[in-house]
């Protein structure tokens, strides 16, 4: 593994910081002030600083410090979590993402000194009161100067008195002025070869311990050969630190995070003779009355009295010594493996997944040719065909699940949205979510994002009134925005609903009038009206901002979603609110559909949209209209849909009662009965994109291989049966001479 792919693991480890700490704010902006919240967001902030600094993020470093020193005080309980330092909280948030977003792209960072200001002045205002002498009250202040700036600090010096053990060391046991002796703990501290290697640095170690109150007794140098034989790479110094006693066990442990394997850490009391040792990927014990040796190590501390000639030698009397381990000690490590054993897991590049996806589809594909070769032949395969299929089916589901990521991934970044809203539009917005674990492709939720993002940002513009508004509307200032999402029918459902006015159909229709997108004579449902916000250049704000107003976005999330094999539908209701509920695929690749016969053309229907099958008999039928009929279907009737339109052929079968009907279910027009010739099998097929390799067609989602090796069209079910719905109510409703030019442009935006 070289530098870069350390480096994309530590992006992608900030990515996972990032949404823990969000959430832990999200819980104290609620109310939520227990230890464990807030030592959350602390570890997370502390882990993007650690690694910041290993990776030479300068500015990142410096940022992330001043914002942890300040959570580092309300966890200790001297700062007071209030709802203004929680806000406050949340934009440094915000501002450490953009720190890790300008690392990401190698761009400038950001601007943080009025940011970093707030934060040391919410320290200093809440900070305790410091002790009356006047060189203490100087020193403490020039304490927390260095804290603030430890990137300018001069690592030479400090390297110089950690090789010296400290200008006036104190050995563990040494009495102060008073004659008491200190209270504390010691810390060991033993890096090896591939400290550096893989981009730590002992050195920060060092000095965070410092900061932390550690004292250094003594540096280690019995393992520090002659100079012509010293291996540069290699790692020949440990350190021995005293820890004041209030310096808590976890600090110390985190600021070992990304260390692993490549050093050792030893804890132990003050005075002991010996430690106990535990790996850094834990975390610290609680000192203990009889310190155990629990690994072997080179690096256990020795007497500060003792000659480096007798380090060795006094070792193993002093394991001799030692007290048998007692029953908690030898459950720790049983308890490590179980963890370890629940958490097993592993970081697979995505073009890697990527690469398995297209492997498996080709699979399907070979599948689907063999059982019909084999098929056609011989009955005496049907066994083996039929595990072949069941293996193939598990080894798609697996691979699928790899990809499958929840939706709260695209849900989490909504609080910084509505944040940065607020301070732009003044309008406040309460966020309610559900769904979010609702898992889809990591592909759709990619690109997602930027439809989403810009819905939200128009519910909050258009949508939602100001606070005087909505109480002189009986309604609560504050308003709000609801993030739902539910699987249903093989498809992902997204609603994005808000409880503003809602949609004015008459402001609407005129403003489309007025830009000659319709004509003024033209018959619209609120259907056909709503669907007018996608039309390009056309905006009902009522001034131009930086948010919206100049009618570009919505068509290009209409036209984004429809990429996705999606529909985007609207649901207003004056005085009430807007949903905006985007129908979307669970995958992009693979998925299970029924192969019927039209003509002399094989089509797939996907099989999460279709009901069931069936053979009508003339009672069944009903005639409506010129040329049109309906199925009953058990009580309900439901209009027959032929598709000999998108098949193209004129031999198609125009009576129901010779053919096979597909009763199929539709997201916004209920149920339809889709005429084919006959179904001719049910199987897996790869989805092949018509946009990419082809162009945009009416009413057909995309395109598939058979296993004859013929290209096969995969019907958009919903847009068909909408289409249908449209054509049965232009021929109830005949158009005008003067609908026909308007009726042309709407079509375009529909």
């Amino acid at each position: 593994m070289n530098a870069e792919d350390i480096q994309q693991i530590f992006f992608v480890e900030c990515e996972e910081s990032l949404e823990a700490a969000e959430a832990g704010l999200d819980e104290l902006k609620a109310g939520t002030h227990d230890d464990e919240t807030i030592n959350a967001i602390f570890r997370a902030v502390h882990s993007i600083k650690g690694g910041a600094g290993a990776f030479g993020y300068v500015a990142m470093q410096g940022f992330t410090h001043t914002f942890e020193t300040l959570l580092a005080d309300v966890r200790e309980g001297a700062v007071a979590a209030g709802s203004d330092l929680v806000d406050l909280f949340l934009l440094a948030l915000d501002c450490l993402r953009d720190h890790v977003d300008a690392a990401q792209s190698g761009g400038d960072a950001p601007d943080d000194a009025a940011l970093i200001d707030q934060l040391t002045q919410a320290q200093a205002v809440n900070a305790k009161p410091e002790p009356s002498d006047a060189a203490e009250e100087e020193e403490a202040g020039a304490d927390q100067a260095g804290n603030t700036s430890t990137a300018d600090q001069d690592l030479d010096a400090l390297l110089d008195e950690l090789m010296a053990g400290g200008d006036t060391p104190k050995a563990a046991g040494t009495a102060d002025k008073d004659g008491k002796e200190p209270a504390g703990w010691t810390v060991q501290i033993r890096p090896h070869a591939g400290a550096m290697i893989n981009g730590n640095e002992p050195l920060l170690w060092l000095r965070e311990l410092t900061e932390l109150g550690g004292e250094c007794q003594e540096c280690h140098l019995t393992e520090l050969p002659a100079l012509d034989e010293m291996n540069v790479e290699e790692g020949y110094l440990s350190w021995t630190f005293l820890m004041p006693a209030d310096a808590e066990h976890a600090a110390v442990a985190d600021i070992f995070d990304f260390a692993g394997d490549n050093c050792t850490v030893t804890y132990g009391e003050q005075g002991a003779t010996n430690t106990a040792a535990t790996d850094t990927a834990t975390a610290a014990p609680e000192p203990i009355p009889t310190p155990v040796e629990t690994t072997d190590t080179k690096a256990a501390a020795a007497p500060k009295a003792a000659p480096p000639s007798e380090a060795k030698s006094a070792e193993v009397p002093a394991k001799a010594e030692a007290t048998p381990p007692t029953k908690p000690a030898a459950e720790a490590p049983v308890r490590k493996q179980t963890q370890a054993q629940v958490n097993q897991s592993v970081r697979v590049d995505l073009g890697k997944l990527d690469k398995l996806i297209d492997g498996v589809g080709e699979l399907v594909i070979a599948q689907a040719m063999l059982t019909q070769r084999l098929a056609n032949e011989s009955l005496a395969h049907i066994e083996e065909l039929s595990m072949l299929d069941t293996l193939v089916r598990d080894i798609q589901e697996h691979a699928m699940a790899f990809r499958a990521q929840p939706i709260s991934s695209v849900f989490s970044r909504v609080p910084r949205l509505l944040r940065e809203l607020a301070g732009t539009t003044g309008k406040h917005v309460k966020l309610e979510i559900s769904g979010e674990t609702t898992e889809l492709d990591k592909t759709v939720i990619e690109r997602l994002s930027e439809p989403l993002t810009h819905l939200i940002r128009n519910a909050i513009d258009h949508g939602v009134e100001g606070a005087e508004e909505r109480k002189e509307a009986g309604k609560d200032p504050e308003g709000t925005l609801s993030l739902s999402a539910e699987q249903k029918a093989g498809r992902i459902l997204i609603r994005i609903g808000d409880d503003g006015r809602g949609i004015d159909r008459e402001k609407l229709r005129n403003k489309a009038i007025a830009n000659g997108v319709v004509d003024p004579d033209t018959q619209m449902s609120d259907e056909d009206v709503y669907n007018l916000v996608f039309a390009p250049g056309l905006s009902t704000a009522q001034s131009v901002s930086n948010i919206s107003g100049r009618g570009v976005g919505m068509d290009v999330v209409r036209q984004n979603v429809k990429e996705l094999g999606g529909r985007i539908t609207i649901e207003s209701c004056p005085g009430t609110g807007t949903t905006f509920t985007l129908a979307l695929p669970l995958t992009l690749a693979i998925s299970d559909g029924m192969i019927v016969q039209v003509g002399e053309e094989s089509l797939v229907i996907p099989l999460a949209h279709v009901v069931e099958s069936l053979r009508p008999i003339d009672a069944d039928l009903k005639g409506m209209g010129s040329g049109r009929q309906l199925l009953n279907v058990r009580g309900q009737f439901v209009p027959i849909v032929p598709l000999r339109k998108i098949a193209g052929s004129c031999r198609v079968a125009d009576n129901p009662s010779t053919g096979v009907l597909v009763v199929v279910e539709t997201e916004s027009h209920g149920c339809a009965a889709l005429l084919v010739d006959a179904i001719t099998d049910q199987r897996q097929f790869v989805i092949k994109s018509l946009d990419t390799h082809y162009r945009t067609v009416d009413s057909v989602a995309g395109a598939t291989i058979l296993g004859n090796g013929r290209v096969a069209l995969i019907v958009d079910v919903d847009h068909l049966v909408q289409s249908e719905a449209t054509s049965a109510a232009s021929a109830l409703h005949p158009p005008t001479p003067s609908q026909t030019a308007a009726e042309a442009e709407l079509a375009k935006v529909a």
